[in-house]
């Protein structure tokens, strides 16, 4: 009777490389959805312009964007419902996070819409974030907003 050969390829081994596969996997999956904007059907390999907005509501009940920038919020008025302006044919990765807490009866949800750039998010609720990428492929002066509130807006310039 033969006696088998144990494995060299221990068990934890495959387990090992079977992880590290699945991050490699994920990264791709992630970098390659960065690339594909919401309004093209092609990947667009291009370091993108990154825009970040907080919903959140002012102390008299009014609800806006404010514009953030490394985690802060702008201090001055410009901040409110700012003014965006990037560059045509430019890769712009647009990031809202929705910190207006909860009130009773009142569960403060937020998106973001650019109808001319196919951009809408879904309805986020308390600490809830989303990131959309598109390419700003027309000039000219569009809206951002708000569905749920249409009193939250602002306006994106999109020029050469």
């Amino acid at each position: 009777m033969k006696k088998k050969k144990p494995s060299k390829i221990s068990r934890g081994t495959i387990i090992s490389v079977s992880v590290v596969a699945g991050v490699i996997i994920l990264i791709g999956v992630v970098t390659l959805n960065s690339f594909s904007p919401v309004n093209s059907d092609n990947l667009v390999f291009a370091p993108s312009s990154n825009v970040f907005l907080k919903a959140v509501s002012s102390s008299n009940g009014n609800y806006h964007y404010q514009h953030a920038k490394g985690g802060k919020t702008t201090g001055s008025a410009e901040g409110i419902s700012p003014s965006i302006s990037v560059s045509q044919d430019n890769l712009i990765q647009l990031h809202l996070i929705n910190e207006d807490r909860n009130q009773p009866n009142n569960p403060s949800k937020h998106n973001l819409n650019i109808d001319e750039f196919n951009v809408h998010t879904k309805d986020l609720g308390y600490f809830q974030s989303e990131s959309i990428t598109f390419v700003a492929d027309k000039l000219g002066t569009f809206d951002y907003y708000c569905s749920i509130h249409p009193d939250m807006k602002g306006t994106i310039t999109v020029s050469e």
